[in-house]
């Protein structure tokens, strides 16, 4: 089996990150990466996937008419672009990384005429524009993939449900010893001008006003005067559109206003999640309807308990008070008292720490997240019709 992988954006973040980890992990399909030229693409390469460049284009949601109408256009446009690229590539099934990418490899599906998956990794829009991305998911998707019940659930249409299949996301089962986290303890540390024995807190994603940074920071401020030597190590850069960077600007000034600057440490973007990991003591998700949270698997993989909303998909991977703790959006006391339970109680910090820990090796393996997307190409791909479009596919090529 020859996937397309199709990505509309050349900016990695952890969709993107998902994507190179299930291609590099397929052991019966062949992936094919096609994305604009940037970082994306680098890494696939350096990873030994093979890769193909495609022209760019990034269409966004808004209310001013005139830039719907030039986005439509655009998309358009990159949709035929993409649709003679396909037709000429010799694969057998398009896997769009998101509902955008999705849109663009469905609009000219009569004419490349291949089967389209979407990978559900967002929580779809609603009102006018949801319903038209449903339409057209109806009349042109084979399958949707969904990253957790919560998202598969938001699209909620008879037909679509169907053809929806859940498959959360997988991590990297890496495993460091006792020496080589305490080495990059120290080493992280010392980086981010941590004190070896102080309390870590950490919140890791991109910066944007719906992962809450500002609740880890509110919370940050009252444990922080029970623990004045606690750290909070906020990770992630502002990305994609203009509010996330006034956003951040805001979380510095709140810092600055609680006199927490030399508490709280903005490291900017960083792609060594997993040694972050080792080197906090917990984890923070203050997400409003967060789809998963891929950083909750890859903290609880390296054995660092989690404290995360009880909203979207995080409840599906954490059993709260068992491999995790969970608690409502927002409320700022109910988050600091679960930060004070697991920092102030030894016992319940291992208890999280080997739970979490068996629940991601029991569930949330890439391995197990790869093969069951190629069980959804095999059942795809065997299908009456599906033979019949790839034997007409072959002869247009002939």
């Amino acid at each position: 089996m020859r996937i397309a992988f199709y990505n509309h954006t050349s900016t990695v973040s952890g969709g993107e990150i998902s994507l190179l980890l299930t291609a590099r992990h397929l052991t019966k399909a062949h992936p094919i990466l096609f994305a604009p030229e940037g970082e994306l693409l680098q890494r696939a390469r350096s990873q030994g996937l093979e890769a193909v460049v495609i022209p760019s284009f990034r269409p966004r949601l808004t209310k001013n008419p005139l830039l719907l109408v030039i986005y439509v256009f655009g998309m358009l446009w990159a949709g035929w672009r993409l649709a003679l690229l396909m037709k000429r590539s010799q694969v057998d099934l398009i896997h769009a990384n998101s509902i955008r990418a999705g849109m663009m490899a469905a609009l000219f599906r009569w004419y490349h005429r291949l089967p389209v998956v979407w990978h559900l990794r967002d929580m779809p829009p609603k009102g006018l524009i949801g319903k038209l991305i449903q339409k057209l998911a109806i009349h042109t998707t084979q399958a949707l993939i969904g990253i957790s019940e919560s998202v598969i659930h938001s699209m909620d249409h008879p037909s679509l449900q169907e053809r929806c299949h859940l498959v959360h996301n997988g991590v990297e089962l890496v495993h460091f010893n006792a020496g080589e986290k305490d080495e990059i303890r120290a080493r992280l540390r010392s980086e981010f001008q941590t004190p070896r024995d102080a309390k870590v807190l950490a919140i890791i994603g991109q910066i944007a006003p719906w992962k809450r940074q500002e609740d880890a920071i509110e919370a940050f401020s009252r444990f922080v005067v029970e623990e004045p030597d606690a750290v909070l190590w906020i990770v992630g850069e502002a990305k994609f559109r203009q509010e996330n960077e006034r956003y951040l600007e805001r979380l510095k000034a709140r810092a600055r206003t609680l006199k927490l600057e030399d508490k709280v440490r903005f490291t900017g973007f960083r792609d060594d999640v997993l040694e972050i990991c080792c080197a906090a003591d917990l984890l923070l998700l203050c997400s409003e309807n967060e789809p998963f949270g891929r950083v909750i698997i890859e903290a609880m993989s390296q054995g660092m308990p989690v404290v995360g909303t009880h909203g979207g998909g995080v409840p599906e991977i954490i059993q709260s008070g068992e491999s995790g703790l969970l608690y409502e959006t927002g409320n700022i006391e109910e988050l600091t008292q679960c930060i004070r339970q697991v920092l102030k109680d030894k016992r319940m910090w291992w208890t999280l720490s080997d739970n979490g820990q068996e629940r991601v090796r029991d569930h949330f393996s890439i391995k197990q997240t790869s093969q069951k997307i190629e069980l959804i190409y095999q059942q795809l791909l065997s299908k009456p019709g599906m033979k019949q479009v790839e034997q007409q596919h072959a002869r247009e090529l002939v």
